[in-house]
């Protein structure tokens, strides 16, 4: 989603604490408070130290296009 909206971190965790859509897509209670922006650095940073940068676009099934053979990788 940060991706999609061309987001920085800071932007990305302010729209998981005000915007709807983001809470949903999360699933998270609308009282839900957030995350500090850090977060998602310290998140992108575990995922490539332990080489599970794959495993994280399996699971969300943003390989599915590409599995498929409906676009090129």
């Amino acid at each position: 989603m940060q991706y999609m909206e061309n987001l920085t971190d800071r932007q990305a965790a302010e729209a998981v604490r005000a915007r709807l859509d983001w809470k949903y897509a999360l699933g998270l209670r609308l009282d839900d408070a957030g995350f500090d922006h850090s977060v998602l650095s310290e998140f992108r940073q575990w995922l490539l130290r332990g080489a599970k940068e794959g495993l994280l676009l399996e699971r969300t099934g943003l390989t599915r296009p590409w599995t498929a053979g409906i676009k090129k990788r």
